[in-house]
């Protein structure tokens, strides 16, 4: 099963990155990108003490943030969310 969800990522990355290469702009988009999620991520960690929802600071949330930006920072946190872990 967890062969299928690394395929999902792979699939999802590829179709990002093709969608920034499209777009023309492919750098100032992927900054954009990396800068947006990775303060979503950051704030979120640091709001933990007051919510208790954290994020841990890791090689995969972070990839995650910066790749995916805002919507990867979410999707974490809703899968954090419902499975409870």
């Amino acid at each position: 099963m967890s062969m299928y969800w690394y395929i999902a990522a792979g699939l999802a990355i590829l179709f990002i990155l093709i969608a920034l290469f499209r777009s023309g702009r492919f750098l100032r988009c992927l900054l954009f990108s990396v800068v947006t999620g990775n303060a979503a991520l950051l704030i979120i960690s640091y709001l933990g003490a007051f919510t208790g929802v954290t994020l841990s600071l890791n090689l995969f949330t972070v990839g995650t943030s910066s790749i995916l930006g805002i919507p990867g920072v979410l999707g974490i946190l809703v899968i954090r969310l419902l499975l409870s872990i």
